[in-house]
């Protein structure tokens, strides 16, 4: 069946409508998106829901029923929230919505992820309207939350209403990105994610006036230890979905480079050094070496009431992002070792985020293969781990992948900063290819 002939635009005119809605997050307000997307599903005759886990804090969701399914359903899953914005630093309305005469569309959430919101309601609206007779249930849904950890989205949609969302298969963010490797094309699937804990630097030390300088303060103390955090090199893990990636690479390109990729998987942890020698672009370098350890990254510090006191205690606050299976207990165990009796170590909260990898072996895996073949003959679909973190982990017992695709182009180098940062925009062209490849996919699965 071929594409609609409005689909692009439906999904275009319905970004440009959600990017005007004000969802920061805090405070999140995620009702006014929701409310956005719960009439133009009324417009079209489809029955939602939207769940409100606090004071504006709503998620919505809705579903296709097939007749007679012979198989469980898919789950077209996004956030609605997006980070806040410092107005003064744009150069044109964050909550604007705006289209400007590149083809580009601006708004906080253009790229993260109201982007893929729109598709996956553009594809839901065009799928009830083609008529098709369906193989399974299609589920929508757009949480609230995502931002900061999902408790009134996601994590509270699944603990208090799982029957709705309850999927085989879900498309989320967090891949396809477009690698070029020896002239070869890859787009990467998100398959896996790492989690995350809190950690919690308290150092001491001699307190007094500013005016007497002294040995032995919480300041001086708190350089040392932060030159031993950041010098920690983790050990190298290669998880599942990182080396089916680098398998997956390997046979694809062949020669030197297969010998090359079986050596490193060979080793039980290689080191860096040798990692860094595949032939990967430069700019993925960082993101892959984060995907093959945990990392342990300085983010806050707070201490000191006054100019001319001398702290006796100073805090320092540690995102520490896991691979599935690590142990937060080792961790911490190991970050005290590392800084030895210049400060305690401590979690920052009780729970702890798990890590989680789906298994790319799967036909919805291949469905994504063969869609993206149809789209760019020759490109090769590899699984990775993301390095941060999604709803995906919030949904367990649904393999969840992350792919919404952009074509490679030189619009992508202009995206890389602008996800969290100011000037947030997505060009028209990518926004259509990724919405057609979601009504591909979906529709290869469902009939």
């Amino acid at each position: 069946m071929g594409l609609p002939e409005t689909l692009g635009n439906e999904s275009i005119r319905l970004l440009r409508a959600l990017l005007r809605a004000d969802t920061q997050s805090p405070p999140g307000n995620e009702i006014r998106a929701a409310e956005i997307i719960r009439d133009e599903l009324a417009r079209h005759d489809i029955t939602s829901q939207l769940l409100e886990a606090g004071p504006g804090r709503v998620s919505i969701v809705a579903r296709l029923n097939a007749v007679n399914p012979t198989a469980r359903p898919i789950l077209l899953m996004g956030h609605i929230d997006v980070v806040t914005v410092e107005p003064e630093k744009w150069d044109r309305d964050p909550f604007g919505g705006e289209l400007d005469d590149d083809g580009y569309i601006w708004g906080r959430g253009a790229l993260d992820m109201k982007c893929q919101v729109a598709g996956h309601l553009a594809v839901f609206i065009a799928l009830m309207e083609s008529g098709i007779a369906l193989n399974r249930d299609v589920i929508f849904v757009a949480f609230a939350d995502e931002e900061a950890g999902g408790a009134f989205g996601a994590d509270w949609v699944w603990k208090n209403h799982p029957e709705l969302i309850d999927a085989e298969y879900a498309i989320n963010e967090g891949g396809g990105s477009p690698l070029q490797i020896a002239d070869k094309l890859f787009y990467t699937c998100q398959a896996g994610e790492k989690g995350s804990c809190g950690l919690k630097m308290t150092v001491r030390g001699t307190p007094g006036h500013a005016s007497v300088p002294i040995d032995g303060t919480a300041m001086q103390k708190v350089g040392e230890a932060l030159d031993r955090i950041h010098a920690w090199q983790h050990p190298t893990v290669i998880t599942k979905s990182v080396r089916l990636m680098l398998e997956s690479i390997g046979n694809a390109i062949g020669g030197d480079l297969a010998v090359q990729v079986n050596d490193v998987l060979s080793q039980e942890s290689p080191d860096w050094s040798e990692l860094e020698k595949l032939p990967l672009p430069d700019d993925y370098k960082p993101s892959f070496k984060a995907i093959t350890r945990n990392t342990t990254v300085p983010t806050m510090i707070s201490g000191g009431k006054q100019l001319n006191v001398i702290p006796g205690e100073i805090t320092v606050l540690i995102d520490c992002r896991l691979l599935p299976e690590a142990d937060p207990d080792a961790v911490l165990a190991e970050a005290q070792r590392i800084v030895g009796d210049l400060a305690e170590m401590d979690f920052l909260y009780e729970n702890h985020d798990i890590g989680i990898e789906a298994d790319p072996a799967s036909p919805f895996f291949d469905a994504i293969q063969t869609t993206m073949s149809e789209m760019i003959p020759g490109v090769s679909v590899i699984p990775t781990l993301l390095s941060g973190g999604t709803d995906a982990a919030l949904l367990p017992g649904i393999k969840v992948y992350g792919f919404y695709p952009f074509p490679l182009t030189e619009r992508l180098a202009v995206y890389d900063p602008l996800v969290h940062g100011h000037n947030e925009r997505i060009h028209v062209d990518d926004q259509t290819f990724a919405t057609e490849f979601v009504y591909r996919l979906v529709t290869s699965v469902v009939s």
